[in-house]
């Protein structure tokens, strides 16, 4: 008898123990694989990073298509271990995605290839050391779940568990879809939504800055709560005071810095950036000029912002046939701002309003729409916040369906077996 109590306690203690390693393990390869699939240009960034350091060329589509795949299954194996779907087959695939992460992760914490493995994209940043750490928890854990997880039973019964596959596989792809073809759902850089984009922050109360105009060959000097109508034209912007310039994002007009002539933050601005000219899809220049006159015609400014020389940005002017000042900018810092090929980035005095890729703009955009600019802001946090719910709410009406199909179960089963049991007559 003690010795069935004992058991009982071992087993006890190992359901606890299994679904606290669920609940570590899952999470993390959630939070994981969501990181990437929001900003799935960024873990498509460190897979070229990766390639170039090992001297192999692959094409974007097929890195794009792994890096979908991985993301997505890194998601989709996290989600099904919180959830205790595929007792058995989650533990050995997610044994078999450490087998190959783990000696990843130790030849990067020993050679340090790259400073970031990018294991949880931009949203958490850790050092190599940290992520074999990290690894070696993981795996001992897995190796866990792989002996006892399979005792242990989950929340949804076998014959519903490929619906949690499906609508947690259905989400990831959709939220990397937008993040890929739009702008990432959640901006976890430098230069998010509503942060400015000026080279320094007016409000900052140890820099003063003046706007310097021009009218008549008259220059005059406004501070920014005075500045002068359509009459004068902005000249440069001056500061004083403390200025940090850590982390500004610099802009060249040949070997001329003239970061503070392009950022000033005065008025409308909308800056196409273009990180790497061969990837550059010329068709889309018409567009860009139609954009470039919308803005000229409503008193703001188109500025080019490439990742290229003197000589590339002539190349560039003379076959788009731009109007527009274009300069060079760092292309990693121009990665950093905007996510596409080509993209958009909409600043309204200095403060970054929208941004997008270019291909996501639907080319009759300016004559289909009263004001464009409104209508291609981008609210991407809402969207994700829309999807997780959906999500979440898929996954528990499931749950109570389950429930429900189960308690009916039982009834009809009580009710056959009270049916069939002898009365009392038939007993004597």
């Amino acid at each position: 008898m003690a010795e069935g109590r004992l058991s009982r306690f071992n087993r006890e203690n190992m359901a606890w123990i299994v679904w606290a390693l669920r609940l570590i393990v899952g999470a993390t390869f959630v939070v994981s694989g969501l990181a990437k699939i929001i900003d799935e240009w960024g873990f498509v960034y460190k897979i070229e990073q990766y390639l170039s350091i090992w001297d192999m060329t692959v094409p974007r589509t097929i890195v794009l298509a792994g890096a979908i795949g991985l993301s997505g299954a890194e998601f989709v194996f996290g989600l099904l271990l919180l959830t205790g779907c595929y007792r058995r087959v989650v533990t050995w695939l997610l044994a078999a995605t450490m087998a190959f992460m783990l000696p990843l992760t130790f030849y990067i914490m020993v050679a340090d290839p790259v400073s970031d493995c990018g294991c949880f994209g931009d949203f958490i940043r850790l050092s190599n050391n940290a992520t074999f750490l990290k690894n070696v928890v993981l795996s001992v854990a897995i190796v866990y779940l792989v002996g006892f997880n399979s005792k242990v039973r989950g929340i949804y019964l076998p014959y519903c568990q490929w619906l949690v596959a499906f609508m947690s596989g259905l989400y990831a792809l959709i939220v990397a879809l937008l993040g890929y073809n739009v702008q990432p759902l959640v901006d976890f850089r430098s230069y998010p939504v509503g942060s400015n984009f000026s080279v320094v922050d007016s409000e900052d109360d140890d820099v003063d800055v003046t706007y310097i105009y021009e009218r008549n060959g008259e220059r005059k000097g406004f501070p920014v709560d005075e500045l002068p109508d359509s009459t004068w034209t902005f000249v440069e912007r001056q500061l004083s005071g403390a200025v940090d310039d850590s982390g500004v994002f610099s802009v060249y007009d040949g070997d001329e810095d003239v970061t503070e002539a392009v950022l000033h933050g005065n008025g409308e601005q909308l800056f196409l950036t273009i990180p790497d000219l061969r990837r550059a899809d010329i068709s889309y220049t018409y567009l860009i000029n139609e954009i470039n006159r919308y803005m000229t015609a409503r008193g703001g400014e188109l500025v080019g912002l490439l990742a290229t020389d003197r000589r590339g940005i002539e190349g560039w002017v003379d076959y788009s046939m731009a109007r527009y000042p274009c300069y060079t900018a760092d292309d990693t810092s121009i990665k950093e701002l905007v996510r596409g090929n080509v993209g958009l980035v909409y600043v309204k005095d200095g403060v970054i309003v929208w941004k997008r890729n270019l291909w996501s703009v639907p080319s009759d955009v300016l004559t289909t729409s009263s004001n464009p600019l409104q209508f291609l802001d981008f609210d991407g946090l809402h969207r994700l916040l829309t999807l997780t719910g959906l999500l979440l709410m898929a996954m528990l009406l499931l749950a109570l369906l389950q429930t429900m199909v189960l308690a009916l179960r039982n009834r009809v089963r009580l009710w056959r077996m009270r049916k069939n049991e002898p009365s009392v007559e038939q007993k004597e």
